[in-house]
C-alpha cells in the first residue's frame, strides 16, 4: 500500500471527518480515488502553517486545501492567498472563486486548488456543507433542527458556534442506523451525493486532481 509520501497529488483536509466525507463523495461519483492522497492534518492551523514547505515539496504536482471558514471565509481566503503570492504564484484572483480555486503550476510550484467550507462564500464549516446534501424536504430535518432550538439555554451544553453541528449529529442519529458519521452516510444515501453542493465540490476537486487543464495552462506560461 503506498504511503502518503509517495503520492505526486495530495489534499489537505482540517481532520477525519473532513477526510471521510470527500472520501465518500471519491465513491459516490467513480472518481479514481487511488489517484491522490487525502491527508488529515489535525486542524486548519496545521493546515495553513504547513502550506509554504508543501508548496515546495518537488515530487508534488497538484496540491490542494480543504479547510473551514469558520467565522470568515474571506479572512481565511487573505490569508491562503497571500502564502501563495509570497511563494510565487501570479494572478491570484481577489475573491475565491465560488466554484473553488485551481490555479496552474508555476515553475517548480504544483497546481494549486483551495476550497473553504462550506461553499466558498458562508462563515461555516464541514457541518454546512453537508447539510446541504440532506435530502429536500426532509421531515427529520425540519424537525431535528426544532428539538436544537427547542433546547432552553440553561440546559444547552454546546456554543452556538457548534449549532450546526448538533443539528447534523442528531437527524444522523435517526436514521435506519444511528448515528453514521457524515462519510458513510454518504454511502448509505442518506444524504445526497448528486446535490447541487456536492456537485460543486466533486467539480473543483475533479478539475484539481485529474483534469490537464491546469497542466496545460502551466505549460503554456512557460
Amino acid at each position: 500500500m503506498r504511503s502518503n509520501e509517495d503520492f505526486s497529488e495530495l489534499l489537505w483536509v482540517e481532520g477525519k471527518d473532513d477526510e471521510a466525507v470527500v472520501v465518500g463523495l471519491c465513491a459516490a461519483h467513480m472518481l479514481p480515488r487511488g489517484a491522490f492522497a487525502i491527508v488529515p492534518k489535525g486542524g486548519v492551523e496545521k493546515v495553513l502553517s504547513g502550506l509554504p514547505v508543501q508548496l515546495r515539496a518537488p515530487a508534488v504536482k497538484r496540491f490542494g486545501i480543504v479547510v473551514d471558514a469558520n467565522g470568515s471565509s474571506s479572512s481565511r481566503w487573505e490569508a491562503i492567498r497571500g502564502t501563495l503570492l509570497r511563494e510565487g504564484y501570479a494572478d491570484v484572483p481577489e475573491a475565491l472563486p465560488t466554484d473553488g480555486l485551481v490555479i496552474p503550476a508555476a515553475g517548480d510550484l504544483p497546481i494549486f486548488g483551495a476550497w473553504i467550507m462550506p461553499d466558498n462564500r458562508s462563515p461555516g464549516a464541514i457541518e454546512e456543507f453537508v447539510a446541504a446534501l440532506v435530502p429536500a424536504g426532509d421531515w427529520l430535518w425540519k424537525h431535528a433542527d426544532e428539538v436544537v432550538h427547542s433546547i432552553p439555554a440553561e440546559h444547552r451544553r454546546f456554543p452556538d458556534s457548534r449549532r450546526a453541528k448538533a443539528h447534523i449529529r442528531t437527524w444522523l442519529s435517526w436514521q435506519e442506523q444511528p448515528g453514521s458519521p457524515m462519510g458513510q452516510a454518504i454511502g448509505k444515501r442518506d444524504l445526497d451525493a448528486h446535490a447541487p453542493a456536492a456537485l460543486r465540490f466533486v467539480d473543483w476537486l475533479r478539475r484539481l486532481m485529474i483534469s490537464d487543464e491546469g497542466a496545460r495552462e502551466g505549460a503554456e506560461e512557460d
